[in-house]
């Protein structure tokens, strides 16, 4: 396969198709095939996914799902090798053990290549990431960013803003720059009580309601690890809903497939094709914004306008195009919101001294 554009989306467009299908043959077994369908193609479909799917830098998003639904797939013992393979591709694949555990309790079968095998290979995992210099570097840097207290408000803005992305196609952005948030205020304090009430809900319902406990919890447990405790340089990313989607996706399928059983399929699969065409036109549109850098970057400005990295990209790729007081005016914007911000410094420095024309900038 050609390492080139098309190359590269060739491969990430088949990854996706796989993990829908893969979602569908997991859910087949314990629900109808019409709620099983309209879930894999809610996920496959919703323009959330494009940053996953499109954008290079989130092929380990999807990559890291197709293992962790092969794992939970698989029945033999590859099950612990692909969830190893999930681990070595993004550490967020830890939550399988969680979904492995409990899909043996629903199941009430134990087998030495399920969850046991699976602690196992976290925990050889762990040990190898502990002797690893660069992993413990990462780490150190990561717990350096900011405290836990107040990752933790940070997070609840940024998991609130992530939820809002199911929903608001028109600001989805790959670099959205959610603020640090150190203390609390009515705002936050509404957001994380809307999250806690919503956990609180899927746990409540686990016993009573299973499918809509499940697709409540399924949502939280694929963000734990990235939106928690463990500070990220970048609060949040689009990239991140991607298998914690196939949760509200879920819950939808769910409750149009209860509306067919009851009042007869015409209606809710209509709804379902309606449904799936918006969500496509949506991606469609969604995947134009990656035409070009120039496209990408001015997306990315326009939706958050106080993101100095931004500015500086897009004016690194106005700069290639010739555009030298457009791209000054974008360096000289980036280094107001971050007078720190080296690389616009640096980049302006160039482009006065004709340097970008060469493709040297630091981007």
């Amino acid at each position: 396969m050609s390492a080139g554009p098309l190359g590269y989306r060739a491969v990430n467009v088949a990854i996706h198709a796989a993990n829908a299908c893969l979602i569908f043959a997991l859910l087949a077994k314990r629900s109808t095939r019409f709620a099983s369908l309209t879930t894999a193609m809610i996920f496959a479909l919703h323009p959330v996914q494009t940053e996953a799917v499109t954008y290079v830098m989130g092929r380990s998003s999807s990559l890291s799902t197709l293992f962790v639904l092969a794992s939970l797939a698989a029945g033999s013992f590859m099950a612990p090798a692909f969830f190893a393979a999930a681990l070595l591709v993004k550490e967020t694949a830890v939550m399988a053990v969680v979904a492995k555990c409990q899909r043996q309790r629903a199941e009430g079968v134990v087998s030495r290549w399920g969850a046991p095998a699976f602690i196992a290979v976290l925990a050889a995992c762990a040990l190898l990431a502990l002797t690893s210099a660069k992993y413990r570097h990462l780490l150190s840097v990561s717990l350096d960013t900011r405290g836990i207290g107040t990752n933790l408000l940070t997070q609840a803005n940024g998991v609130f803003y992530l939820m809002g992305q199911l929903v608001r196609f028109d600001r989805l952005n790959v670099d959205p720059y959610l603020p640090v948030i150190a203390s609390w205020s009515g705002p936050v304090a509404l957001e994380a009580a809307c999250i806690v009430s919503l956990i609180a809900l899927g746990f409540a319902m686990i016993k009573r309601h299973p499918a809509l406990g499940f697709g409540i919890l399924w949502f939280f447990l694929w963000l734990l690890p990235t939106n928690s405790i463990v500070p990220r340089l970048d609060v949040a990313n689009d990239r991140q809903l991607y298998l914690a989607m196939a949760g509200p996706a879920w819950l939808v399928a769910y409750g149009l497939g209860k509306a067919a059983a009851r009042w007869g399929a015409s209606v809710p699969t209509a709804a379902v094709a309606v449904l799936c065409i918006g969500l496509g036109v949506a991606t469609h549109v969604r995947n134009r914004v990656y035409a070009d850098e120039l496209t990408f970057w001015t997306d990315v400005v326009s939706k958050a306008p106080n993101n100095p990295r931004a500015h500086n990209n897009l004016g690194y790729a106005l700069a290639l195009r010739h555009r030298d007081d457009e791209a000054a005016a974008e360096f000289r914007r980036s280094l107001e919101l971050d007078p720190s911000y080296f690389k616009a410094a640096f980049n302006l420095k160039f482009l006065e001294e004709g340097v970008l024309s060469e493709r040297r900038g630091v981007h």
